[in-house]
């Protein structure tokens, strides 16, 4: 599976998965919070016939309440429900597509000090493996 058809799927997991934006890499000018922003990282945990990725997710609020971006964290990781339909979370998931599939699998998540005042930012990363 080529990075974009798995930054496609991606996105539309988070989307599935948190009630916040979801931005690929770059954060518009005129985006609202809270947001979270995912991006891919180039993994040393590589094996023959697959290709590994760290995917990171920074979530953001402008306030210093982190309640929502932290519900939105676990969300994304665990999976919720929404009405009857359960959305799985990243973590421990596999999903399979005609280009291949991916499994997920939480590597690292904390509380990181944001760039500004009255600001909150949570980051995750995931281990994901491609094949």
């Amino acid at each position: 599976m080529e990075i974009d058809r798995l930054a496609y799927y991606i996105s539309q997991r988070l989307v599935s998965l948190t009630d916040i934006n979801v931005y690929n890499s770059k954060v518009p000018d005129n985006a609202s919070y809270p947001y979270v922003v995912f991006k891919f990282i180039a993994s040393s945990h590589n094996v023959r016939h697959r290709k590994d990725w760290i995917l990171e997710l920074d979530y953001w609020k402008d306030s210093n309440d982190i309640s929502g971006i932290l519900t939105a964290a676990i969300n994304v990781k665990n999976g919720r429900t929404v009405g009857v339909t359960d959305y799985i979370g990243l973590n421990d998931s596999t999903q399979c597509e005609t280009e291949g599939f991916y499994y997920c699998n939480i590597d690292f998540e904390a509380e990181l000090p944001p760039l500004e005042p009255k600001m909150s930012r949570y980051n995750q990363r995931f281990l994901v493996k491609v094949d």
